[in-house]
């Protein structure tokens, strides 16, 4: 059976970010709107990551997707792990893009560059404060308008506003993954953000993980969406191998 590929956008991004990906693929693919934004809306200063991978988990069921490959862009790659510890039985491949992954018993939040780490965390107040309320709009020109009572703000490409809950708690993803399961990390030699050496940081608690070098930066989907599209397909059909039935003799 042919997988789908689920992919997870980032932080301050919606799943718009993969539509220069998506146009080259040619592997079935679904781009997931984490809750807080787009037609997902939620209140941004009471989002934990628990609502972000019930979220992926939800539309994987609703849909009757499976088997998929799980890629998470930046901070989606802390949602993924977790999906694949709830639907163990769908869910064939974790593929980390430029992706925080961080150890059990760590936060997100550790793993970004020690001056932004402390603004982080002296300005969480300040952050829930202001996105009590709200939800981020993210929407493309001529789009219909969102259905909340929230309000609805920010349209951009990218945006400033993001939910301070799931940067902020403490990581348990890992205890849960199943061992055997496949993971790659694609690497962006060019990362300002998660950068080749944090890299080497994070690989030693993700398993047997394989390493794939792009010549890209942290916005590889849009800097290098054919060959990235290429690396998914590659994994997808691998995939395909790994979860195909058994054949039965004669």
């Amino acid at each position: 059976m042919t997988p789908t590929l689920v992919l997870v956008h980032g932080g301050t991004v919606t799943s718009t970010m993969w539509d220069p990906v998506l146009e080259h693929l040619r592997t079935p693919a679904r781009a997931v709107d984490l809750p807080g934004r787009r037609y997902h809306p939620a209140d941004l200063s009471t989002i934990t990551r628990d609502d972000w991978v019930g979220a992926v988990v939800d539309e994987i069921i609703a849909d009757d997707l499976g088997p998929v490959v799980l890629v998470g862009h930046s901070s989606g790659g802390y949602v993924i792990p977790e999906v694949s510890a709830v639907l163990p039985d769908r869910v064939a491949h974790l593929v980390f893009v430029a992706a925080t992954v961080p150890a059990d018993g760590e936060r997100p939040v550790d793993y970004i560059k020690p001056r932004l780490r402390e603004l982080a965390e002296s300005s969480e107040e300040l952050v829930r404060t202001m996105a009590a309320g709200k939800t981020l709009g993210g929407l493309l020109p001529g789009e219909p308008p969102i259905s909340t009572d929230l309000e609805v703000v920010e349209n951009g490409p990218r945006m400033g506003l993001e939910a301070p809950g799931p940067l902020l708690e403490i990581y348990h993803g890992w205890a849960t993954v199943p061992p055997e399961l496949p993971r790659t990390f694609i690497r962006c030699q060019q990362d300002r953000v998660v950068t080749p050496e944090l890299v080497d940081r994070m690989l030693p608690h993700m398993g047997n993980v394989t390493i794939v070098d792009i010549d890209a930066g942290h916005e590889v989907t849009r800097e290098s969406p054919v060959t990235l599209a290429r690396i998914l397909d590659r994994i997808a059909a691998t995939a395909e191998v790994n979860t195909a039935p058994p054949r039965h003799p004669g």
